[in-house]
C-alpha cells in the first residue's frame, strides 16, 4: 500500500521539467500543491520528507501521489461532483414557473407564500420541501421576496386622510396647477 515508485518510475510519461512547468502556470492552490507534491516525489524525496515540506498528513500526501498514480498528470485536478439528483425535473420546474406566474388561485394579492408554494408542490409533483428548500427554489426560478409595505397601526383610513384635508376651494386648483 506504501509502495509508490521514486523518482523516474514515478510518472514514468511525464519528466519533470513538465511537472516543473505545470507547477509554474497553475494559478489555483490544491492542484498546485499536489504538483508540488508529484515534483518532490520524482526528485526522490520520501513521503515524510514531502509532508514536512507541504505542512500536510502523511496520509495526504499518499493519498495525493496514489492519485497521480492512477490518474496520470490529470491527477492535479479535482474531479467534479455530480451531487444529489434535483427532486423536479427540468420540465416539471419549466411549469411551476408558469404556475407561479399566473398566481395563487385563492389569494387575492397575486403573491405566493412559501406555505402555499410548499403544498401547491407537494400536491401537483408529490414533493415535500422543507420552507429554506422553498426559498432556495424561488430564488433559482428567478422569483424574489416581496412583501406588501408596511402600515402602521394607528395610520388614518383613506376617509380620514380626505377629511383632514384642506377645504378651501382654490386650494386644488393650486396643487394641480404647480403639478403641471
Amino acid at each position: 500500500m506504501w509502495d509508490l515508485p521514486k523518482g523516474d518510475l514515478f510518472l514514468p510519461k511525464v519528466s519533470l521539467e513538465e511537472l516543473e512547468y505545470l507547477y509554474s502556470t497553475e494559478n489555483k492552490a490544491k492542484p498546485k500543491i499536489r504538483l508540488l507534491c508529484a515534483i518532490h516525489r520524482k526528485n526522490e524525496s520520501s513521503i515524510d520528507e514531502i509532508a514536512q515540506i507541504t505542512n500536510l498528513k502523511r496520509r495526504t500526501v499518499h493519498a495525493i501521489l496514489h492519485r497521480f498514480q492512477e490518474r496520470g498528470i490529470s491527477g492535479k485536478d479535482s474531479i467534479k461532483q455530480t451531487g444529489r439528483p434535483a427532486f423536479l425535473t427540468l420540465k416539471q420546474r419549466k411549469e411551476l414557473v408558469k404556475q407561479l406566474e399566473i398566481g395563487p388561485p385563492k389569494n387575492k394579492t397575486g403573491l405566493w407564500s412559501t406555505k402555499e408554494v410548499k403544498e401547491h408542490i407537494h400536491k401537483k409533483y408529490g414533493v415535500i420541501y422543507t420552507n429554506v428548500h422553498i426559498w432556495e427554489l424561488l430564488k433559482a426560478l428567478g422569483f424574489s421576496l416581496q412583501r406588501p409595505r408596511p402600515r402602521h397601526r394607528k395610520a388614518p383610513d383613506a376617509q380620514e386622510i380626505e377629511r383632514f384635508k384642506k377645504k378651501l376651494p382654490g386650494w386644488r386648483a393650486i396643487i394641480e396647477k404647480d403639478t403641471l
